[in-house]
């Protein structure tokens, strides 16, 4: 089985210590969310696999034959139609030719109902898009792009109910058709609900969990805001 382990990472921005003997492992086909406060390495780290960032120590292994990242920043050029993205975009992240029909099947397996909105935004000017449709248009997008693994950082963030529940459908078709997918993001609740396994970053490491009562467990919470807000304020050591 392909995997991404990550081993005993250590992480550093000028002077400060990110992450410190850092453990993790994706799994294909599996759903793996990642939880943590803002500044405490999440982007860092996604920019570490993806080979934006060099470490400090450890190693990470990757057997996965494709990466493809989401990051939070989305900018388009506004004269351009979300199609001419999708086509950029494709040119760029493909191997293979990926047309709008081939998208529109894939997304329509896995979330019945999304197509039809999906072709509303295709043609639609990106000056005119808001940031939450060119959020879940390009997440759609990236899942339809061949990859075995996808790291998606907060990629509902600005989405509305909706959309969010078709980018939670279509990333677990994507995934049970073998894909490995690394998200982030602080809806924790979510994370919890959708993902096979999470991790929350604190002090400086990944601390895994696969249900929200070992979560709130662990760190006293009696909800899964408080459990998080308990982690987040730990000492870094």
């Amino acid at each position: 089985m392909k995997r991404l382990i990550v081993n005993s990472l250590d992480v550093r921005y000028a002077s400060h210590i990110l992450l410190h003997r850092a453990t993790l492992t994706i799994e294909a086909g599996s759903i793996s969310g990642l939880l943590g406060p803002n500044g405490s390495g999440k982007t860092t780290f996604f920019d570490v696999i993806c080979g934006l960032k060099k470490i400090a120590g450890g190693e990470i292994n990757n057997s996965f034959s494709k990466l493809l990242y989401l990051s939070q920043i989305i900018n388009t050029p506004p004269v351009f139609r979300m199609f001419d993205i999708f086509k950029m975009t494709m040119l760029f992240c493909s191997e293979t030719k990926v047309t709008q029909q081939h998208a529109l099947e894939r997304i329509g397996k896995w979330s019945p109902g999304i197509a039809e909105r999906y072709c509303e935004i295709w043609n639609k000017k990106s000056s005119l898009c808001s940031y939450g449709e060119k959020r879940w248009f390009f997440t759609l997008s990236l899942l339809c792009a061949n990859a075995d693994l996808v790291i998606l950082d907060e990629p509902t963030a600005g989405v509305d109910p909706e959309f969010r529940y078709h980018i939670w459908r279509c990333l677990e078709g994507a995934a049970a058709e073998g894909v490995a997918v690394l998200v982030s993001s602080h809806n924790v609740d979510e994370i919890v609900t959708h993902c096979d396994d999470f991790y929350m970053l604190s002090q400086r490491r990944f601390n895994r969990f696969t249900d929200a009562q070992s979560f709130m467990s662990t760190y006293g919470g009696n909800s899964l805001d408080e459990a998080f807000i308990h982690a987040a304020s730990l000492p870094k050591g």
